[in-house]
């Protein structure tokens, strides 16, 4: 993974783009996509040897998460929703990409991550649904 995704990044909400059409296929009601929308979270990707470290930092509205993976392994994640998925993490070239499964639901879907200069910009796409958001170094 190219190194410039290591660090501190903040999400940056007014230019989140898609979330209805995401969060409708995921199956969420109005409320909740509501809820997402006002979200604020940071997190800090790290590494020790082959093991990747996030921490999410969700800015006191729900309790903060952390977990390690490396590339190619898969692990179980619970989501900040509650949502119990398999995760595995791989590559596209050096950039990431966060395959999730949800085995009992049959839902999938993915995270690509790329890094420009001191933004981040994570597509995560169900089905036809893609959401967009952007992210900035602190």
């Amino acid at each position: 993974m190219d190194p410039a995704f290591l660090g501190t990044w903040e999400l940056d909400t007014s230019k989140t783009q898609g979330l209805d059409a995401f969060g409708k296929v995921m199956g969420f009601d109005d409320a909740k996509i509501e809820a997402y929308s006002k979200m604020q979270y940071s997190f800090t990707l790290s590494k020790d040897g082959d093991t990747y470290k996030v921490e999410v930092d969700f800015k006191g509205t729900i309790p903060n998460m952390s977990y390690a993976i490396k590339i190619g392994e898969t692990i179980d994640y619970t989501g900040s929703d509650g949502t119990k998925s398999k995760l595995t993490l791989n590559l596209e070239g050096t950039n990431p990409v966060e395959s999730y499964e949800v085995p009992d639901k049959n839902v999938t879907w993915t995270i690509r991550r790329t890094v420009n200069g001191n933004e981040l910009t994570t597509v995560t796409t169900v089905g036809p649904a893609s959401m967009t958001q952007k992210l900035n170094r602190k």
